[in-house]
């Protein structure tokens, strides 16, 4: 599927407290209890409650030294407070320390990340 549905359902982040990022060649796993999963293959960002870019990744088209996702330990062990859309191109999940993960659906020919459980695949 391409592009992020209007319909997507997020409810099962809604209070999911984020517990382990996994880092791995091609994706960034961002896991949540209770069991659910985000594995992101293309971009994404993580802005601070004021909406400063902490840490992205976009598909390895960009070439840098480091992630910054050391800076995580700000959300990880905290709950997502809210969530939205912007259909076709991302969804957000806000942490109630105001931070903001945002997932894009950056390609028509790869899978972008997926949603677990629900086999959700875009």
């Amino acid at each position: 599927m391409y592009g992020v549905p209007a319909d997507l359902d997020l409810s099962r982040f809604k209070g999911a407290a984020l517990i382990h990022i996994h880092i791995s060649e091609f994706q960034v796993d961002f896991d949540f209890q209770p069991n659910c999963f985000i594995s992101v293959e293309g971009k994404w960002e993580l802005r601070d409650s004021g909406g400063v870019l902490i840490d992205w990744a976009d598909r390895g088209r960009s070439r840098r030294s480091a992630y910054r996702l050391h800076l995580i330990y700000l959300i990880v062990g905290k709950r997502v407070e809210s969530y939205s859309i912007s259909s076709p191109d991302s969804f957000s999940l806000r942490f109630e320390s105001g931070h903001a993960l945002t997932v894009f659906d950056d390609s028509e020919q790869y899978e972008s990340f997926s949603i677990q459980p629900g086999d959700i695949f875009v």
